[in-house]
């Protein structure tokens, strides 16, 4: 992600299809809250930059919006910052996070196929 969100919204619709959100306090969100005001950058700025709503960095800012990984690394590039100081991970934890992010997705999205070819061959049966 850069300074335009070449995927606008996805961090919305992970965050509503995401059950495994990362942890996410009020200290990391007041240093969010300076490290965006230290760049001179609103908050509806980086919001735009990440792909999310005014309200919800304004909530992420108060610690009351859950983190999803994807968000925590939009977030990193919109401010100059690693991915995981927003996490509370060392660089060497990272790769491991990412991983079983990574793990729990194929497997909702393997459920989720899974799901829709039995319902799409049940609708082929019907007719």
């Amino acid at each position: 992600m850069s300074h335009h969100n070449p995927l606008p919204g996805a961090c919305e619709r992970e965050a509503q299809q995401d059950p495994a959100q990362l942890e996410f306090d009020g200290q990391a969100g007041a240093a969010l809250h300076r490290r965006r005001r230290g760049l001179g950058l609103t908050a509806t700025e980086v919001a735009r930059r990440v792909g999310i709503s005014q309200r919800r960095m304004a909530r992420l800012e108060l610690g009351l919006e859950p983190l999803t990984l994807r968000l925590a690394i939009g977030l990193g590039v919109a401010l100059g910052m690693p991915a995981g100081w927003f996490l509370h991970l060392d660089a060497a934890a990272l790769p491991e996070a990412i991983g079983i992010a990574l793990d729990e997705a194929q497997s909702h999205w393997a459920q989720t196929l899974a799901m829709r070819l039995a319902e799409a061959g049940a609708a082929g049966m019907q007719h």
